[in-house]
């Protein structure tokens, strides 16, 4: 049974389809019903743009170790850059990477 369950977020960034890339601004995510897998039930992620209609879509379905394994990559990968993840989520984070010439904090 499908649950219907939808959290949404505006983002910044481009995905990429057959026709190149474009703008991102949207993304959706739900645990619901699989279509392309065979877990009945899984996670969705959908990031697109509906401004440029139907072909501005780049979607996922993950099993939802896999979902969780994606947020701990992604959290390492902020952490490994010198980022902090919370202060990225507060807007607080620099906007680009920082240059090759700057080290890291140390983390341990």
């Amino acid at each position: 049974m499908c649950t219907g369950l939808v959290q949404k977020a505006k983002v910044t960034g481009a995905g990429k389809a057959p026709e190149g890339w474009f703008k991102l601004d949207e993304v959706s995510v739900t645990y619901d019903c699989s279509y392309h897998t065979s877990m009945p039930l899984g996670v969705n992620i959908d990031f697109f743009n509906e401004k440029e209609g139907l072909g501005a879509r780049v979607a996922v379905e993950l099993s939802p170790r896999s979902a969780m394994d994606l947020v701990h990559a992604i959290m390492e990968s902020l952490h490994s850059a010198g980022i902090d993840p919370g202060e990225a989520a507060l807007g607080l984070a620099p906007a680009a990477a920082t240059s090759s010439a700057s080290t890291p904090p140390n983390r341990q």
